[in-house]
C-alpha cells in the first residue's frame, strides 16, 4: 500500500478475473484497518511457525488461499444469520455494485469507476450504472461567460490587442475579415435552334 497526494491509499489488486493488475482507492480508514490485519498476519505467521507471511489478507490456516467452496458456505451462514435478524440476504458481489453506485451518485468519472471495477470499456460501467448518474444538473455556471472565470475569447477592449489588425470587440474591423458574399449568376437556357 502506497500512500496518494490526494490522501487516498492506493492497493495493488492482481486482478483475479483478467489477470491484468489494477490499482484500487481505499478509504484510508480501510487502510489502516488492513494494515493492523496484516500486522496479525505476521504474529501469526510466527505463531504457526511459516516461513513467510502469507500474501492473502484472509489466509486459509495453512497460510495459502481460501477454499472458494468454504469461503462460500461461510458467506451463506452469514446471509442466514443476517435473514434471520430481518436483514436482505445479499451476495457478495452486491458490495461491488453498491461501491460502483455509491462513487457514480457522489459524482466521481464513469472512467474512474471503470478503472477501479477493472472494467476495460468504461461503456460497460455506464450500461449498468446509468441509473445511478445524476441526470438533473441544475448547476449551468459552466455557461457564464461573464465572470473573472470566463473563457478567454477575444480581447476585452482594443488596448487590449496585440494585433493592430485584429477586429476590436465594438465589431469595427471584422468585416475586413469576413468572406465577401460570391455573385451568383443564374443559369441561362438557349435553345439549340
Amino acid at each position: 500500500m502506497t500512500p496518494d497526494p490526494d490522501s487516498r491509499i492506493i492497493i495493488e489488486h492482481p486482478g483475479p478475473k483478467s489477470g491484468r493488475g489494477r490499482q484500487v482507492a481505499v478509504a484510508p480508514m480501510l487502510a489502516s484497518l488492513l494494515v493492523d490485519v496484516l500486522a496479525a498476519r505476521r504474529r501469526e505467521a510466527l505463531g504457526f511457525g511459516w516461513a513467510e507471511v502469507p500474501q492473502w489478507v484472509f489466509p486459509s490456516l495453512t497460510g495459502g488461499p481460501i477454499d472458494q467452496d468454504n469461503f462460500e458456505r461461510s458467506w451463506r451462514r452469514v446471509r442466514r444469520r443476517a435473514q434471520a435478524l430481518g436483514v436482505r440476504p445479499l451476495r457478495l458481489h452486491c458490495v461491488r455494485h453498491t461501491y460502483a453506485s455509491l462513487a457514480l451518485s457522489s459524482g466521481k468519472s464513469v472512467r474512474w469507476v471503470a478503472d477501479q471495477l477493472g472494467h476495460a470499456d468504461p461503456g460497460l460501467t455506464l450500461r449498468v450504472y446509468a441509473h445511478v448518474i445524476p441526470n438533473d444538473e441544475p448547476d449551468l455556471s459552466f455557461l457564464n461567460f461573464e465572470g473573472p472565470g470566463r473563457p478567454y475569447t477575444a480581447p476585452l477592449d482594443s488596448t487590449e490587442c496585440e494585433n493592430e489588425n485584429a477586429p476590436t470587440t465594438t465589431g469595427r474591423g471584422v468585416s475586413s475579415f469576413l468572406a465577401r458574399p460570391a455573385r451568383l449568376e443564374l443559369a441561362t437556357f438557349r435553345s439549340a435552334t
